[in-house]
């Protein structure tokens, strides 16, 4: 095993996704009662060659720029505030980033506090936000293997082990079986519980986070997090509470968040989509669909987000109980 491992590190084209797995690791508190995690590297490792396709892109996601260190290595990894324009606190107070960029970019400082300020990147303009204390309102997130209790980490942005669960017992075991979670294993409802553990608007059963303290993928997340009935349509991570609260039919169907988003990230596709909307979504509905509202001149109009989405809500209700 230990051989293996060596041999792959030896390996000249790891070195950048390796670099970017190690950046801002934190070494977490550890006891008996919990799982232990091994951090990226190791997965990485043993998996380059199995699974290089999820490595590399996984690199370049938006979940791998969760939250970023600055002087990260990789030319993915920008920060895209512009500081000419006015901005509510000095670019040298950044120490941290929360987010690629896609809509929003957020920056902490090296104390962890999250700075007065966001960066909208549609408005190409700044945007006032509450400066808080990021170690009990985004890091167990916006990290992997985080220990609320010692405010540390295993590793920045969501790597492997978030969503695979610890993985000291796989890394160590002769027989690899059952020692890892797979999510396609589990039944839909867990699947979406993987990603609903942040993907979604709640509270720690103890109602001090905004995440599942102890949730490790597998379990059942209500033991762990108390999902907020109501959220505004559109909210940010809204999207379980909508999925699974707002009454359509498609979790109950089996269809869950990787029916139509990729995990490790999918170049080119807009929030990490397997492919473009309208096919995606007739890959399943075509051929059942009816009224003037579904004829093909329609379809080839309208994106079919236009009136089961609207405002990127996820509940896939028909429009008139949206």
């Amino acid at each position: 095993m230990f051989g293996k491992v060596a041999a792959a590190l030896r390996l000249a084209g790891y070195a950048t996704v390796i670099t970017l797995a190690l950046a801002g690791v934190r070494t977490p508190a550890r006891t008996a009662d919990k799982p232990a995690y091994v951090g990226p590297k190791l997965c990485i490792a043993c998996h380059q060659g199995m699974h290089s396709q999820a490595v590399s892109s996984w690199a370049g996601s938006a979940h791998a720029r969760a939250l970023w260190e600055v002087g990260a290595a990789d030319q993915t990894h920008r920060i895209l505030g512009d500081f000419s324009k006015q901005p509510p606190f000095p670019r040298d107070a950044v120490a941290y980033v929360v987010g690629a960029g896609v809509k929003v970019q957020a920056y902490l400082d090296k104390d962890l506090k999250v700075l007065p300020g966001e960066w909208v990147v549609a408005d190409k303009a700044w945007r006032a936000r509450s400066a808080t204390d990021a170690k009990t309102d985004c890091l167990g997130c916006h990290t992997t293997g985080y220990d609320q209790d010692s405010g540390t980490w295993v590793a920045l942005g969501v790597t492997c082990e978030m969503c695979h669960g610890p993985g000291a017992a796989h890394a160590g075991s002769a027989d690899k079986k059952g020692t890892i979670i797979r999510p396609q294993d589990l039944e839909p409802a867990r699947q979406a519980m993987v990603c609903g553990r942040c993907h979604s608007q709640g509270k720690s059963k103890d109602g001090r986070f905004p995440w599942a303290v102890g949730y490790t993928p597998g379990e059942d997340l209500d033991g762990f997090y108390t999902l907020n009935p109501r959220i505004q349509k559109g909210s940010m991570n809204g999207q379980y509470n909508e999925l699974r609260l707002g009454g359509g039919k498609h979790l109950p169907a089996g269809t869950v968040c990787t029916t139509c988003h990729q995990p490790h990230g999918q170049a080119g596709q807009p929030s990490e989509l397997k492919a473009p909307v309208k096919q995606l979504c007739l890959s399943c509905h075509e051929g059942k669909l009816t009224g003037a509202q579904h004829s093909k001149e329609a379809l080839q109009a309208v994106n079919c987000t236009v009136c089961h989405m609207p405002a990127g809500s996820h509940r896939f209700v028909p429009p008139q109980q949206g």
